[in-house]
């Protein structure tokens, strides 16, 4: 660099005062990129030794609240202290991008500094005559002062920009990967809330009872009669539809593609959708799995709690994200031994996310029960179950004084404590591939599969309850995919190719059956006093909830479907083999 210097003009700042100028802005720099650099020292040795929830008083708040599950108080301290865990790493991790590009910064200014040092240092030639040096001299300390000031302001002002201002998304990729914590409030639906929505797989208590009697009977998809929208579903999936407010949530995948969707209740539209990719230990290709036998990569139907939505794939990836759809955490949990891959859908109990993860044959040991943090995914407990591979989903009941989490899988129902997994009891009643869910009606569950029985079980025992809780069984029209519905008096038994049969739910005995010439994979429904039953061809029929049958409507669809249907106020979602319908008395 070359700077001219002319003695003679006194509004001329002499190379030297450019020089003694910018060995300043360089000392000043060098001196904040040396602070910053030991910031970030001190950051990452934290951040790398400690992690947020290996705290020594975290751990031990949360065994305490193993000894103490029911303990409202402990429960919000923990929840607390999770959080204030979480915001402090995920802090220490912005610090560590910005501050790496406040060092950047720093370095460039460091740089031009020392560059304008250099080549004014070569232009700087003897004394000037005294006059003039005196005044330049006066000139160079107060240039030298504001060079040093500006430089100062600059250095100030790019490290409040990149602070502040820049938003984390604009950093690299490694940043924008990084999940991001839990909302500063954390809550989970209340139990009126889980009733006014559909938030699991046959909606609230996974029963296929609605809350609302006021859903159309009527409609037909071809001239448009009753639908208010159709939308198309991005890839395939015969999960049933999870809905909460004005949001509804589907997945569907391939053997290499899995996404989560979320659709706006009121319009149809697509909010948002997320490839669920680059979760830990799964593998890039899921395993072939036996889709002519009607198996699907997208079977299970996700679960909501009113904040966040949780999803799994046949592959075993499961994941978090929240309304808007930014991923909280994942994982895969294995690769099943299943020859339909995980099938079996999610439900929870308050803040824990609970998955049946049955596989393998009988004997092996390799089924399980699960229960974790829906917050943040960390294991709370697990138990081994003794039965094989399966693919009937979870329900969560209230009855003798407890709470409890009932599971089918071949050849025991047993009854599970939501709080530890401890066994409450268990009926050996069951056979074969179990895929039909349990409910829970009239004070009984009922337990059924094809090749085995429907069973009705008092819930109130402790133990093997075979041969003591069992009230009737019964084994006439018994389904192999469709759960059973019941409204407290009457039971209806689902099979695949159209058999419909009630029974009465105290005596055990048949009221009646019926063909319905017509092939059903999605399971009974009751609204009001109406059964709902849709076959693959899309065809809808209502029932009288009777005890004689009596058709009150049929409405056509117009395309396959394979999932059970979501009820809520004044509407019905409809999982098409294509797309997602929502029918309603109300016009667009």
């Amino acid at each position: 660099m070359n700077i001219m210097v002319d003695d003679k003009s006194e509004n001329t700042v002499p190379a030297s005062t450019w020089y003694r100028a910018s060995v300043a802005c360089a000392i000043v720099a060098g001196v904040f990129c040396v602070v910053v650099c030991v910031g970030l020292i001190q950051n990452y040795f934290h951040s790398d030794v400690s992690d947020p929830l290996d705290s020594e008083q975290f751990v031990a708040l949360k065994a305490k609240l193993q000894t103490y599950p029911n303990d409202e108080q402990l429960k919000s301290k923990v929840r607390r202290m999770d959080l204030e865990l979480r915001e402090e790493y995920f802090r220490r991790q912005a610090f560590g991008v910005r501050g790496g590009w406040l060092l950047l910064g720093g370095i460039v200014v460091l740089l031009v500094s020392v560059g304008v040092a250099v080549g004014c240092r070569k232009t700087i030639s003897g004394p000037a005559p005294p006059g003039d040096q005196e005044r330049a001299e006066v000139r160079a300390g107060t240039f030298a002062r504001w060079s040093v000031a500006a430089a100062g302001l600059a250095i100030l002002g790019g490290a409040t920009v990149l602070a502040f201002i820049v938003p984390i998304e604009g950093f690299p990729t490694a940043v924008k990967d990084v999940e991001k914590p839990p909302p500063l409030v954390v809550r989970f639906g209340s139990a009126e809330e889980i009733g006014r929505n559909w938030p699991r797989f046959r909606g609230p208590g996974g029963l296929g009872i609605s809350a609302y009697t006021n859903v159309p009977s009527k409609w037909n998809a071809k001239s448009g009669e009753g639908v208010l929208w159709k939308a198309p579903v991005p890839l395939a999936g015969k999960n049933s539809p999870v809905v909460w407010g004005n949001r509804i949530f589907l997945t569907g995948a391939t053997m290499d593609k899995r996404q989560v969707y979320c659709f706006d209740a009121d319009s149809g539209e697509l909010l948002w959708q997320r490839d669920v990719a680059n979760v830990p230990g799964s593998v890039a290709k899921a395993p072939r799995i036996s889709e002519e036998l009607g198996a699907c990569y997208a079977a299970p139907t996700a679960v909501a709690d009113g904040q966040r939505v949780y999803a799994i794939f046949a592959n075993g990836d499961l994941i978090c994200f929240d309304f808007d759809g930014e991923r909280l955490w994942a994982m895969n949990l294995g690769l099943p031994d299943n020859m339909y891959g995980h099938s079996t859908s999610l439900t929870m109990w308050r803040n824990l996310l609970l998955v049946k993860f049955d596989q393998g044959r009988e004997g092996e040991g390799k089924s399980e029960l699960l229960a974790l943090d829906a917050l943040t995914g960390d294991d709370v407990w697990s138990k081994e179950r003794p039965v094989p591979d399966s693919w009937s989903s979870p329900i969560v009941i209230n009855a003798g004084g407890r709470e409890q989490v009932i599971t089918c899988g071949n050849p025991w129902v047993i009854s599970y404590s939501p709080a530890d997994g401890s066994e409450l009891w268990r009926a050996k009643c069951l056979d074969g591939d179990v895929a039909p869910c349990p409910i829970y009606a009239g004070g009984m569950v009922f337990a059924v599969n094809t090749n085995a029985v429907v069973a009705a079980i008092r819930p109130d025992g402790s133990g093997d309850v075979t041969k003591t809780h069992i009230a009737w069984t019964a084994i006439d029209g018994l389904p192999d995919i469709c759960s059973p519905v019941s409204d407290g008096k009457l039971l209806w038994l689902m099979e695949t190719y159209g058999t419909l049969t009630c029974y009465d739910i105290q005596a055990g005995n048949m009221v009646w059956d019926r063909e319905l010439d017509m092939e059903i994979n999605a399971s009974p429904s009751i609204v009001g006093e109406r059964v709902y039953l849709i076959s693959i061809d899309g065809v809808t029929i209502i029932i009288e909830a009777d005890r004689k049958y009596k058709e009150i409507a049929r409405s056509e669809l117009g395309e396959k479907v394979y999932a059970t249907p979501a009820f809520m106020d004044g509407r019905i979602y409809i999982r098409g083999e294509k797309h997602l319908f929502c029918i309603s008395g109300a016009k667009r």
